[in-house]
């Protein structure tokens, strides 16, 4: 997880001081968290994701950004920040975005992380709410929140899924994990605070699954005991059309989906004891994946792909396509035989209401 790379940290005029309070504090129980940014070529996003995290509430943190060797004004806009709690890593070359996000992982000092991209923003108080589940079970592995989601195209934003049956609390791991694979709450990495050395211990960000390695690093831990959930927003997260996961094929987020169902199945196989609550985790993992299968399917149908196109990447991946509700897949199909040029114009009709982030 380690890359070459220079580190600047910002110092105002008193160093000594300001050492002091970038450091982990030796005198206080409560957790130091890293807040870490990677980012590549964004900086006027940038700089109101670091004013996001610097408004911090709970007071010992630290924001971390890996500058992945932006050409444009990223270091520019970093030098405008003088806050002792910001440390800068600066890459020498552009070592790609997942190695980024462990470069982040690999120079965090807080003993619980949180990866915030450059696009998305935190609420002031996510880590003091995530902080006080802490607090009352020392060496929680994981705390959920629930995220917002932007769209950057449509100026956009919708509220998240809220659990009807969990509330804000500590509670077993898998029930949370369970919530989230039955679409009952909206998750993204911006809004989940893990235990560093476990991320670590697992590896890290996985490098071999771009599309879903964010859930691939934290749905695991999950599996590990108790767990935190704050039943509401506590971020924001941003997805763009033109996003690098945008850019990548059908066959590679399908089989990302894939993979990361089978991860969540196979830690459950080692962690969770229970056989009835084992096999419903494996089964809600293959489940959500699969839903999740469709919709990139009929993203690619939308986007223009025949129905030729479509059917054939569906009978490579068909057997990762079972136990979806009926309703997903009559809405497949539904869009598998509408005509591309019919389905843009739906499309547009629809982004064109507030109705379409409902």
């Amino acid at each position: 997880m380690t890359h070459s790379a220079n580190i600047r940290e910002c110092l105002p005029s008193n160093h000594a001081n300001a050492i002091a309070s970038r450091m982990p504090s030796a005198t206080t129980s409560h957790p130091y968290v890293t807040i870490a940014i990677p980012t590549y070529n964004r900086a006027a996003l940038l700089k109101g994701c670091i004013a996001s995290a610097l408004a911090q509430t709970y007071p010992h943190f630290e924001v971390l950004v890996s500058n992945n060797a932006s050409p444009d004004d990223t270091a520019q806009t970093l030098d405008e920040f003088s806050d002792p709690r910001l440390r800068v890593i600066t890459q020498e070359t552009n070592i790609g975005l997942l190695p980024n996000w462990n470069a982040c992982l690999a120079n965090a000092r807080g003993e619980y992380i949180i990866l915030v991209s450059d696009d998305d923003r935190i609420m002031p108080s996510l880590l003091e709410r995530c902080v006080a589940l802490i607090d009352q079970h020392p060496q929680l592995p994981i705390v959920i929140t629930l995220s917002n989601l932007h769209a950057a195209s449509l100026g956009q934003t919708r509220p998240p899924r809220v659990s009807r049956t969990l509330d804000t609390g500590i509670r077993d791991g898998t029930t949370i994990l369970n919530a989230f694979l039955t679409d009952q709450i909206t998750v993204n990495v911006c809004g989940v605070v893990m235990r560093t050395a476990l991320l670590r211990e697992r590896g890290g960000i996985p490098l071999d699954l771009p599309h879903t390695a964010d859930v691939a690093a934290w749905a695991p831990l999950l599996l590990l005991g108790k767990a935190g959930l704050i039943n509401e927003a506590c971020a924001t997260y941003t997805y763009h059309d033109d996003s690098e996961t945008a850019r990548l094929g059908v066959e590679q987020l399908l089989h990302d989906g894939r993979k990361v169902a089978d991860l969540i199945a196979q830690t459950a196989e080692s962690s969770v004891q229970d056989t009835q609550l084992r096999k419903t985790i494996q089964l809600q993992a293959r489940r959500c994946f699969a839903r999740r299968g469709l919709i990139t399917l009929t993203d690619f149908r939308k986007g223009g792909a025949s129905i030729v196109e479509m059917s054939s990447v569906a009978w490579q991946f068909r057997r990762d396509l079972h136990g979806v509700s009926l309703q997903a897949v009559l809405r497949f199909v539904a869009v598998a035989l509408c005509p591309p040029f019919l389905a843009v114009r739906l499309r547009r009709l629809r982004r064109s209401t507030p109705e379409q982030l409902a």
